[in-house]
Parts: C-alpha cells; sequence; structure tokens
C-alpha cells in the first residue's frame, strides 16, 4: 500500500491501457514511485514532482494520454495546475486525487469543466485502474473525433445543424443572463463522465438549466436525463455513457 491507494495487490491485465501513456503528478517522490510499482503492469507510467515539471513533459510527449494530480501541492495546487492542461493541452483527461478535506474545491473543479474525474483517497488498486482506463477511453474518443472533425473541414463544408436545437440553447443562454448576469456563461454538458452539482433555475421545452457558479449554468438536453428536476431544487447530475442520472441534494 501507498499513500492515497488502498491495498489490492493485483487487477487482471487489461489490453486498453497499454498505447498511451500516463502522467502522475505529486511533490511525494514516494508517492510517485508507489504509482510506478503498483501500476507499470497495467499502464506505461510517467511521473512528474511537480506542475512545472509536469507541463513541460506535456509539451514534449504528445502520448501522454491522462494527467493524474494529488490536489495539495506547493506553489500550485492540482485544480490550478488541471485547469492549465485544460487550456494547453485539451486531449489529455484530467483526473484529482484529493482528500475529503479538499472534496469542496474538487467539485469545483469538475463543475468548472477543469476535470474529467476526482478519487478520493485512499483509492484502492482496482478502482484506479477502471478510472484510467475509462480515461483512456475518452481520449480515444477525443481523438477520433477531433480526426474526424479535421477530416471533415479538409473534404468540404459540414452539414448545417439543425435550427431548432440552435435557437432552444440561445433562449436558453438569453434566460441565464436575465436571471444570474448580463456576462453569464451557458454551456452545454459533457455526456461521458460529467458531473454537476447546482440549482435549477430554468426549465425550457428542450433544456433543464442548472447554474454551477455566480455567473456560469450547464444547459442539461431533456431527452438525456432520466428525470426532469423541479424549479428551485439543487440537484446532481451525473452522465453516464450519454445518459445522466438526476439526484435531489437538497429541495
Amino acid at each position: 500500500m501507498i499513500a492515497g491507494l488502498g491495498g489490492i495487490d493485483s487487477v487482471p491485465h487489461s489490453s486498453i491501457a497499454m498505447a498511451e501513456k500516463i502522467l502522475f503528478v505529486d511533490d511525494d517522490p514516494a508517492v510517485l514511485e508507489g504509482y510506478q510499482r503498483l501500476l507499470s503492469k497495467n499502464f506505461e507510467i510517467e511521473t512528474a514532482s511537480g506542475a512545472e515539471q509536469a507541463l513541460s513533459m506535456l509539451a514534449a510527449d504528445e502520448s501522454i494520454a491522462v494527467v493524474v494530480s494529488d490536489m495539495r501541492m506547493p506553489k500550485i495546487d492540482g485544480a490550478q495546475f488541471l485547469a492549465k492542461v485544460m487550456v494547453k493541452f485539451p486531449e489529455a483527461i484530467r483526473i484529482m486525487l484529493t482528500g475529503n478535506s479538499d472534496l469542496a474545491a474538487a467539485m469545483r473543479a469538475v463543475n468548472e469543466g477543469n476535470i474529467y474525474r476526482f478519487l478520493t483517497k485512499p483509492c484502492d488498486k482496482e478502482e484506479l485502474v477502471r478510472s484510467l482506463e475509462a480515461a483512456l477511453v475518452k481520449h480515444r474518443l477525443y481523438r477520433f473525433k477531433d480526426n474526424y472533425y479535421k477530416a471533415a473541414v479538409d473534404s468540404g463544408p459540414p452539414p448545417l445543424a439543425k435550427p431548432g436545437r440552435d435557437l432552444a440553447l440561445s433562449d436558453a443562454a438569453e434566460q441565464v443572463k436575465g436571471l444570474l448576469a448580463k456576462d453569464a456563461k451557458t454551456r452545454l454538458p459533457s455526456t461521458s463522465g460529467g458531473i454537476y452539482v447546482g440549482q435549477t433555475i430554468w426549465i425550457g421545452p428542450e433544456h433543464v438549466v442548472q447554474r454551477i457558479s455566480p455567473t456560469a449554468a450547464v444547459a442539461h438536453p431533456k431527452k438525456l436525463l432520466n428525470a426532469t428536476p423541479a424549479l428551485g431544487d439543487v440537484v446532481r447530475i451525473e452522465y453516464r455513457d450519454g445518459m445522466a442520472v438526476v439526484e435531489t441534494v437538497n429541495a
């Protein structure tokens, strides 16, 4: 067992997870050595002792597909570091390891789109392996979509989007500006593993709008939700395989 991980000794080797690299970032060398020992049979592991070194490695190596960062690090914490990774290297899937005392910061990072998933310490090997494999699948999907759209641009203009869908989202965005602030931003959710916590502030014909910060909201397509929350409810919405589970946190 190492810091932040439980004591499961072995997990069957996965053929999914050997092509791309996974970068672990932690200021404790012993923890990084532990990740190497624990996961090297399942994944190709790289390590960095801080945010600055990790950003340099990402710039030099395009094969890094997943970045796993500890929350508490000197100079720049895990949430701030992963926000920088999102901007500079958006194809790298971001995971945070955090203690219970840092859950609020981790949830903010999820809601702001900075991380794909957070895992609480102690985290056993089986759960960690499952999360890393899911992140690698998401990375491959991201790369596939990126290559698809580049090919579409090279071959000609893409098909026009359905006007009704654009108008519905624009309507939701205008409602958010009226309810929150003139500069408030509205975005669609990440439907592959996204988790959002916040108050339901508007329900339209096609979208349920959830406030996730004083100036930001997420417009959830109704057709993807397993239930429609009541206006004013604080809810947790988690996407799994393109569909979302809605759970009331505080009615």
